[in-house]
């Protein structure tokens, strides 16, 4: 038997529908996040607002999925309090990946409001932060299924991240 660990389970000592989740989660919430890091202007990086916009889309976007979620896990409900509130913790908690892709972007467009980079180079370097973060995807589910990485798996990662950038700079193209 494997030693207790502290702090985060492995993906791999979780059960599978959570790791889906909370990979869903996290493709979902970089890729919402993205769309947001294209595009604000640089003024709104200048003024602030910008910090403001990235959290709140991802903290807004958390609490939507939760809601989504706490309400699909209603069907089939047997009215257990017992279940109901583990339902409601593993639901938030594998929800987290969400919240947590506006925190990089927030953080470097706060060091261009700052003046301590300029609002271009902020702006390009979280597009290219979180575009990688998707893209590291495919070396994480090769990891996770026991497998070394392989260019198979980092070719997947990249595919999935040049999704993900048409998909974002559509959804700016169509809804600004």
């Amino acid at each position: 038997m494997p030693p207790e660990r502290r702090g985060r389970p492995r993906p791999q000592d979780l059960p599978v529908a959570h790791v889906r989740d909370r990979m869903s989660s996290y493709i979902y919430g970089n890729i919402t996040v993205l769309a947001v890091a294209i595009a604000v202007s640089p003024e709104q990086i200048h003024h602030g607002a910008a910090v403001l916009t990235v959290l709140a889309t991802a903290v807004l976007t958390y609490l939507a999925h939760v809601l989504a979620h706490l309400v699909a896990h209603a069907i089939g409900d047997t009215a257990d309090d017992t279940a109901r509130r583990e339902s409601v913790a593993v639901i938030t908690r594998n929800a987290n990946p969400i919240a947590t892709s506006g925190l990089i972007p927030a953080v470097l467009y706060a060091a261009a409001w700052i003046g301590w980079v300029p609002a271009e180079w902020a702006q390009t370097a979280a597009v290219v932060i979180l575009v990688v973060r998707i893209g590291l995807v495919g070396v994480f589910l090769q990891r996770f299924r026991g497998k070394q990485p392989s260019f198979l798996g980092l070719w997947g990662g990249v595919l999935l991240a040049a999704v993900a950038l048409v998909i974002s700079v559509v959804k700016v193209v169509v809804t600004h």
